[in-house]
């Protein structure tokens, strides 16, 4: 029997990622606007979907990670008096 104190709570990562896409694209047009420079903007968001892509790799890898180490260990007794 598992209660909710042992359910691990999943972390949003997709939302994570999502959000420093968006402050990512935000700054990188804010300083072209602001510093009047030239970006080439179809290479610029290939590149920021690519790191999204591997922060959410690295992500599932980790979490599959701790989900197995979880696994492998050996369960406290429920009742003390055991």
């Amino acid at each position: 029997m598992s209660t909710d104190s042992h359910l691990a709570k999943k972390f949003p990562t997709g939302t994570l990622v999502f959000g420093l896409i968006l402050i990512v694209v935000a700054i990188a047009t804010l300083s072209r606007t602001m510093l009047n420079w030239s970006l080439d903007m179809p290479l610029f968001f290939i590149i920021v979907v690519a790191f999204a892509g591997l922060a959410m790799i690295v992500s599932g890898l980790s979490s599959a990670g701790k989900r197995r180490q979880r696994e492998t260990e050996i369960p406290a007794p429920t009742d003390p008096n055991l």
